[in-house]
């Protein structure tokens, strides 16, 4: 057991100030032992509420921005136009194949076979007059029953992406029918015309691209 020592025993004042002292650094050590993990993890706690109450405000002044924000988006899609009307290729071969497959899909969903309705060629064209975005075209030949021709046509129309259709020239073609063939035939429609859509690339950015 520690004695005092006799310094302490003959000034009082002295003593008074040793066991302050002593009594300082037992509660010094409880603290460290047994409270200083509680207030720490209190300290974390507040600095999260407070992180979270600046994150509800900081939502809360997004949300108010919503309706503006929405109508500055349908601003621009009725100036641009929304990206489904547009092709998903972003290069001319990547247009030209993904136009080509749209057209093919069209014609299958709309006939039982090919004698129904035809693509005999699809040819794809520069365009010679670009406009604001990069256009992809196709010189279509078809050959068809004329309501096939027109379910295939009223299908193009409906599509989206949207697709258009330009220089259309129609010619009926005469099937003769042999004597084994009895069997009424149809006649069939040869239609010529430009396919086209656009890829989501606008003209201008792409030359400056280049510069």
């Amino acid at each position: 057991m520690a004695t005092i020592p006799k310094q302490l025993k003959q000034n009082p004042e002295l003593h008074r100030w040793y066991a302050l002292s002593v009594l300082i650094v037992v509660f010094v050590l409880i603290y460290f032992l047994f409270f200083q993990g509680f207030f720490t993890e209190h300290s974390l706690l507040n600095e999260e509420l407070t992180d979270l109450q600046q994150n509800r405000k900081d939502y809360t002044e997004l949300q108010v921005l919503i309706p503006e924000l929405q109508k500055r988006i349908n601003t621009v899609k009725e100036t641009v136009g929304d990206s489904t009307n547009f092709l998903i290729a972003d290069s001319y071969n990547l247009g030209t194949a993904e136009l080509t497959r749209i057209l093919k899909g069209i014609v299958a969903e709309n006939t039982a076979n090919r004698s129904e309705c035809d693509i005999i060629s699809n040819s794809p064209s520069k365009d010679r007059e670009p406009d604001q975005f990069e256009r992809i075209i196709l010189k279509v030949r078809m050959r068809c029953q004329f309501e096939k021709l027109v379910n295939v046509f009223d299908r193009i129309e409906s599509n989206v992406p949207h697709l258009f259709v330009d220089n259309l020239q129609l010619e009926q073609r005469i099937i003769r029918r042999s004597r084994r063939n009895t069997k009424p035939v149809r006649p069939m429609i040869e239609v010529r015309y430009d396919l086209y859509a656009y890829m989501n690339n606008p003209i201008r950015a792409r030359s400056d691209d280049k510069k």
